[in-house]
């Protein structure tokens, strides 16, 4: 009878030795999982993290005066802009309704020559407290240059030059008519006369009276060389002449 009390109560103590073994097996089963949820956890805050600081760093660089697609943006004191176009025009001389004596001629008076501009194609929204035409804000908040050794040179506004047939002839004269406070407009201006071998920018000009601090805008104008040109049409011509 003893013998069996004994073999009792081992078998007891065998069974909690095992059940406390499972016990804490399972706790650290549970720890690890805990611990691999909070890695996860903090992996995705991260990534979170860097895609913000992305974006941010991408709408900086948009404020900078170029989009991703590549239209030149400022926001100035008269108004805000968004050029869509740069461009090139040459603009000829009138015919002069008075024929040249020959007196005149033999003097060696200059004929008029072919004055080359550079037209932009821009978006203007007023955000000034009046009415204003999209040319005088444009004059006002930016500025056409040519820099040349020694210093640079301000370009004038010629959009009154272009001839009636100028294929943006709308456009050019929108750029006169007045806008309402908070109202948007197409626009073409017309700077000149400019040298397409010298660097041509559009830069903002720089206002100490302004109420805002503004962000500076100096974006280089792609211009196409004449003499490029001149090569082009001569070798169109040497190609007519020799399949003549």
């Amino acid at each position: 009878m003893t013998l069996k009390k004994y073999l009792l109560a081992g078998g007891l103590s065998t069974v909690l030795v095992l059940g406390a073994c499972g016990g804490e097996g399972g706790s650290e089963e549970e720890t690890s999982e805990e611990e691999t949820a909070q890695e996860d956890s903090e992996n995705t805050s991260e990534d979170a993290t860097t895609e913000e600081e992305s974006s941010e760093e991408s709408t900086e660089e948009s404020d900078s005066g170029s989009s991703e697609d590549g239209e030149v943006t400022h926001s100035g004191e008269y108004g805000d802009y968004t050029v869509t176009e740069f461009g090139q025009y040459t603009i000829e001389p009138e015919e002069s309704e008075e024929e040249t004596t020959e007196e005149e001629t033999e003097e060696g008076v200059e004929e008029p020559q072919p004055t080359e501009v550079v037209t932009i194609e821009f978006e203007f929204t007023n955000n000034s407290d009046v009415a204003t035409a999209p040319q005088e804000a444009f004059g006002l908040d930016l500025a056409v240059r040519q820099i040349m050794e020694g210093g640079e040179t301000t370009l004038e506004n010629l959009t009154m030059d272009l001839p009636e047939d100028y294929e943006k002839s709308e456009e050019a004269a929108a750029a006169s008519e007045m806008i309402e406070p908070g109202e948007t407009a197409t626009a073409v201006l017309a700077y000149g006369p400019v040298d397409p071998e010298l660097e041509t920018v559009l830069q903002s000009r720089d206002n100490p009276m302004a109420e805002e601090e503004i962000e500076p805008l100096d974006h280089t104008i792609e211009l196409e060389s004449t003499e490029s040109s001149e090569e082009e049409t001569t070798e169109e011509e040497t190609e007519e002449d020799s399949e003549e």
